[in-house]
């Protein structure tokens, strides 16, 4: 509301000399009395907002400055009786009632930050500010009070101003990642300062210029798909870079006026982070940085340099944390004919990123697919731990022939000698030693089973984990059913790893057209729910959910899981299903280049000719699939793995990076601009799309049905 221009003819000086007073309470000017000639004067020639509000109507005589206050409603307002110019706000308390007040007992207020609602156009909206308000009695030379002197000085901006920077360490308080943080700032500096651009520059010893830069401009929208990826960054250059240049070693402040240039309309304007830890650079329309902006910035920074500080720490624990979770879950699961399965993990909304659920799949010497599901007791990172040795024990034991019931008998021993593993430790001022690590409560529960992939027959075992879930019917082509069954299948449970007890094998078996879904307890279970109501929502989801793929039903069923209020515990799932028709894989690994992004285009081409389908098909998979590796390039950094899974209804693609990013690289310029529009352009073109991010990475996919059945030839 600040800064209205007042039209010069209704200028308040002129409508004083030229009012109509006589028509008024206030009679002919000349017979005012001596003190509202002098209190009216006084106004008139204030700088400052001010009104002088007469008699029991409180008629309103302002100033030019007060003008601007009023919008629209000058000048009709000019002369009138307060209750009626600021009738919206009239009755509440601290203005008509107030005002009253005064009158009655002469005793003046003040009023900082005071919020009003007025209505100042001709459309009739209401402008939402802030005043600071001062009122005080006008009184006669007999002591009679005959009306008040009101100062209100509009405050909105400052305000806002102090809102938003109260938001940006509220923000900054949850922000847990150097790129969270660099996103907050971002947001604050074009929204609450009202840059036309911000970058966050960051120290990249591998770069030329030695710096990495990210940024947002006003009115850029960010689609949702794009909102929870990695930001891009970029090389620093022109005016960004001579900018950074100008940057010293002083206050935040001082360095900042220093340094900020003028580059034709705009002014670059950067502010250090504190502790080199990097610049938070504004690009605005102002001339020159007034010394309130100044001020906001550097505190801003101070802010925001704190935050990336307790980042930087943040994701170098999480960086070791995804390294190991990524090692110790299986890179890939068995490309075996007849079958078609995907795993996800999920850390949970209150543990680390590592954790002791997991999941793996591999073919035994006979032929058969070993599936197993897993869940360590604990979390972090020594349930990690133990968790990868189980995992790799494991796989040990089904490799070399034993049965399901010795795999489980073997892999108790080990469970027993982890938790004997770790040493007792003294507590600092104890007399009696104490149990480190698990202190004698280490166990595991597990589910295993041996599939058959061309029978279906299935063996498993249960070592106090949930029962597996199976959906009948999950291949319409193969359903006997009007909709699919979904049924936990009813196992004998074992005792877990590491409490020693048997373990009774269960038979079963996976029709052409099922599905199989194992998975961890993190999945159905809540605070405040029971495990069978848990188990009777997973069972409506199964028999609601259309996924045309396992990888697609991890991440329905997991994406209904978060969508429940978050997942309270790290959770594993594995789908493994018996497709109707034959089911061919195509996989292409590509290196973090821009250069890659063409060869794999001509990679999947030839692939889909040789697969013989048509123009139509072959244009959408190579268009979507073009857009996601140039996304798992500006967004990973990493080498990513390229997958295209054919049936006899559907081509998946997907595009799989590590996660953790690489060193710094230049961009061009304009590569930023495009952010937001590549995976809205893969939703649009496919018939379903995915994303999927978790401890092993970033996994996006689509998929697109076809409307003939593609060639019988197999292909690799």
């Amino acid at each position: 509301m600040e800064g209205r221009p007042v039209r010069s003819m209704h200028g308040a000086r002129a409508l004083a000399a030229s009012f109509d007073w006589a028509a008024t309470d206030l009679g002919p000017r000349e017979q005012w009395r001596p003190v509202v000639q002098h209190v009216v004067t006084t106004v008139l020639e204030s700088p400052v907002p001010m009104t002088y509000q007469h008699g029991a109507d409180l008629l309103m005589v302002y100033n030019d400055a007060f003008a601007t206050l009023l919008g629209d409603k000058h000048p009709a307002s000019f002369a009138r009786p307060a209750s009626e110019v600021v009738a919206e706000v009239w009755d509440a308390p601290n203005v008509g009632p107030a005002f009253r007040r005064l009158l009655e007992t002469g005793t003046p207020f003040l009023e900082e930050g005071a919020p009003l609602a007025l209505d100042l156009d001709t459309g009739g909206g209401l402008e939402p500010g802030y005043f600071l308000r001062a009122a005080s009695p006008v009184r006669d030379d007999d002591g009679s009070i005959v009306g008040v002197l009101h100062v209100v000085i509009e405050t909105t901006h400052r305000v806002e101003r102090v809102s938003a920077m109260a938001a940006l360490a509220s923000a900054l308080s949850s922000a847990v990642s150097v790129d969270d943080c660099c996103k907050v700032a971002l947001q604050h500096a074009v929204a609450a300062l009202g840059s036309r651009e911000c970058h966050v520059c960051l120290p990249a010893p591998g770069a030329p210029s030695g710096w990495r830069a990210t940024r947002a401009r006003a009115g850029e929208a960010v689609a949702r798909g794009e909102e929870r990826l990695p930001l891009i960054w970029a090389e620093p250059s022109g005016e960004l870079g001579e900018a950074l240049a100008g940057l010293g070693d002083g206050g935040a402040r001082a360095t900042a006026s220093r340094a900020a240039g003028t580059h034709g309309r705009f002014t670059v304007i950067p502010v250090p982070l504190g502790n080199r830890l990097g610049a938070l650079v504004a690009r605005t329309e102002r001339s020159a940085p007034d010394g309130e902006t100044l001020v906001l910035l550097s505190a801003a920074a101070v802010m925001v340099g704190d935050a990336l500080q307790r980042a930087q720490v943040f994701d170098r624990e999480r960086m070791t944390a995804d390294v190991l979770q990524r090692t110790l879950l299986p890179q890939a699961l068995p490309s075996t004919s007849g079958l078609a399965m995907a795993g996800h993990y999920e850390p949970g909304s209150s543990s680390s990123v590592a954790g002791g659920d997991f999941y793996d799949a591999f073919t035994v010497p006979d032929g058969r697919v070993a599936l197993v599901v897993g869940d360590v007791v604990g979390r972090g990172l020594a349930a990690a731990t133990v968790m990868g040795q189980v995992r790799a024990a494991a796989r040990g034991a089904a490799l070399s022939g034993a049965s399901p019931a010795q795999v489980m008998a073997s892999l108790d021993r080990l469970v027993t000698g982890l938790d004997a593993f770790w040493p007792s430790t003294l507590a600092p001022g104890g007399t009696e030693p104490m149990r480190a690590g698990y202190g004698g409560e280490l166990f595991v529960t597990m589910l295993y089973a041996l599939l058959d992939p061309r029978s279906g027959d299935l063996e498993l075992v249960n070592a106090g984990h949930c029962c597996p879930a199976v959906v009948r019917g999950w291949d319409p082509p193969a359903r006997e059913t009007p909709e699919p069954v979904v049924e936990l299948l009813d196992l004998p449970v074992g005792p877990p790893l590491g409490l020693c007890g048997e373990w009774p094998v269960h038979r079963a078996r996976l029709a052409v057209g099922d599905l199989f879904l194992g998975f961890t307890d993190g999945l159905v279970e809540r605070r405040g729910r029971s495990v069978d109501e848990g188990e009777a929502w997973l069972r409506d989801l199964l028999s609601s959910i259309v996924a045309v793929t396992p990888r697609a039903l991890c991440q329905q069923v997991l994406q209904h899981a978060a969508a429940e209020g978050g997942l309270e515990d790290d959770c594993a799932v594995l789908a493994v299903a018996r497709p109707a028709a034959a089911h061919r894989t195509a996989t292409l690994v590509i290196p973090p280049e821009p250069r890659a992004v063409a060869p794999a285009r001509h990679w999947a081409r030839r692939q889909l000719q040789e697969w013989q389908l048509g123009d139509e098909v072959s244009f959408v998979v190579v268009t979507g699939l073009s857009e996601l590796v140039t996304n798992a390039v500006l967004h990973a950094a990493t080498e990513a793995r390229v997958t295209l899974d054919l049936d006899d209804r559907r081509i998946t693609v997907s595009v799989t990076d590590s996660g953790n990013r690489g060193a710094p690289r230049a961009l061009a310029r304009d590569v930023t601009s495009q952010r937001g529009r590549g995976l809205s352009l893969v939703r649009s073109m496919s018939d379903s799309f995915g994303t999927h991010r978790s401890a092993l990475g970033s996994d996006v996919w689509f998929d697109v049905l076809l409307e003939r059945e593609p060639a019988a030839t197999e292909t690799a």
